[in-house]
């Protein structure tokens, strides 16, 4: 295939990419470039873009977006990340039953943490809240249980205090 073909292709992909992996692929990179940034976490995986998934799924694609290891402990941990245009007064729906529940399970063996941001752009959230997903009781989250675990936008985040404020809300941090 020819390299005009293969960007015509590329350029094909990404203008019928749904709206919805679009947003979430702008707030990963949000993620990924200010609250878990490279000079304090590695990136040890990322789960595969919607152009991979979409040819031939990829089985790790249901795991948490990101797995970082905290470069000052050494500690690992999985986020993953959740944008909404907008928190209501009520309930906001941040996953699928299933996704909770397989989520949970997998906190059992590591640490696994929701980045939630919301207003503003993808790229640019108003606010943002990071909730260890054992303090997670249902798919849907109010937001003001949310404002407890609101972070500043702009700053990486401590993942370690979060890790260390989790011993002994079940089990010793991994």
């Amino acid at each position: 295939m020819s390299v005009l073909a293969r960007v015509v292709k590329a350029a094909w992909a990404e203008l019928n990419k749904p709206k919805t992996y679009v947003t979430g692929d702008e707030f990963e990179h949000y993620v990924r470039g200010y609250l878990f940034t490279k000079e304090g976490y590695d990136l040890v995986h990322q789960t595969h873009d919607y152009e991979t998934n979409r040819d031939d799924f990829v089985e790790t694609s249901k795991e948490p977006d990101f797995r970082f290891r905290s470069r000052r402990s050494g500690r690992e941990f999985l986020v993953e990340a959740k944008y909404r245009s907008r928190l209501y007064q009520e309930a906001v729906e941040w996953c699928k039953p299933y996704q909770l529940n397989r989520y949970m399970a997998i906190d059992k063996d590591m640490p696994v943490l929701v980045a939630i941001g919301s207003g503003g752009r993808p790229n640019s959230p108003e606010h943002v809240y990071i909730v260890p997903v054992r303090h997670i009781k249902y798919r849907r989250l109010f937001p003001s249980s949310l404002r407890h675990y609101e972070v500043p936008t702009n700053r990486c985040v401590n993942a370690d205090r979060i890790l260390l404020s989790l011993q002994g809300l079940g089990g010793e941090s991994r």
